[in-house]
């Protein structure tokens, strides 16, 4: 390959938009398709702030930014996920937070209604070391020492 080739590839490799093929999730790494090449594994991007951290399994089909360090892929680091056609964001309205799980599961908020929603499709489990005030349309369980059960919300 000539120089300037060589110079070429590493431009393209950059940064690149890749696809999810597999997923490691117990490792926090995956593999991409970019351009029809296959990556190592990567390290998939992480959720920490000061006061948190979460868990962000990626899946395969998922589009990613990927941007290669010295051009090269096998170095890959993933920027950002992007919405696609097969995975859409889960809310069109920009006051609209939505956490949304494969069965259906959703932790929602909205910031015009100031209104916290979950939903959990199977149990909901609830620990507090002050008082607890529960909207439910099935069975509810409570272990603590003082019960107040009100008519009106």
């Amino acid at each position: 390959m000539t120089e300037n080739a060589e110079i070429l590839r590493m431009i393209q490799n950059l940064i690149a938009i890749g696809t999810i093929t597999d997923a490691d999730h117990a490792r926090a790494l995956v593999k991409l398709d970019v351009n029809g090449r296959k990556s190592q594994w990567l390290p998939v991007p992480g959720v920490i702030g000061q006061n948190h951290r979460g868990t962000n399994h990626l899946r395969p089909g998922t589009q990613v930014v990927v941007a290669s360090p010295s051009g090269d892929p096998s170095n890959g680091v993933i920027l950002q996920v992007l919405y696609s056609g097969s995975l859409p964001s889960v809310s069109t309205d920009g006051a609209v937070d939505i956490v949304q799980w494969e069965d259906g599961t959703i932790a929602k908020y909205d910031t015009n209604s100031k209104t916290m929603t979950l939903n959990s499709v199977g149990d909901l489990v609830l620990t507090a070391s002050g008082a607890i005030r529960i909207k439910a349309g099935g069975k509810l369980s409570l272990d603590a020492e003082h019960i107040s059960a009100l008519e009106d919300s």
